[in-house]
């Protein structure tokens, strides 16, 4: 979690030290690629939305109806 919030806040003050404390933390270098990727897209979209002033105000967010006559069919079949 100190790595993505970093990566988050203050993205150059990332050294080497910080991606060696997750490898003798047990993770893999692809693993440690895919934590900087998740997090870096949600800085990237979250930014991208809030910069345009976008809100979820009233909308049902998660998954969309699989058959939009029916609001209340959240199935995905």
């Amino acid at each position: 979690m100190v790595y993505s919030i970093t990566l988050a806040k203050e993205p150059s003050a990332l050294s080497e030290a910080d991606i060696q404390a997750l490898r003798n933390a047990g993770w893999e270098d692809g693993e440690i690629l895919e934590i900087n990727q998740v997090a870096s897209y949600f800085c990237y979209a979250n930014r991208t939305v809030l910069g345009l002033g976008i809100n979820t105000e009233g909308d049902i967010v998660g998954l969309g109806p699989n058959n939009s006559d029916d609001p209340n069919n959240w199935n995905h079949a």
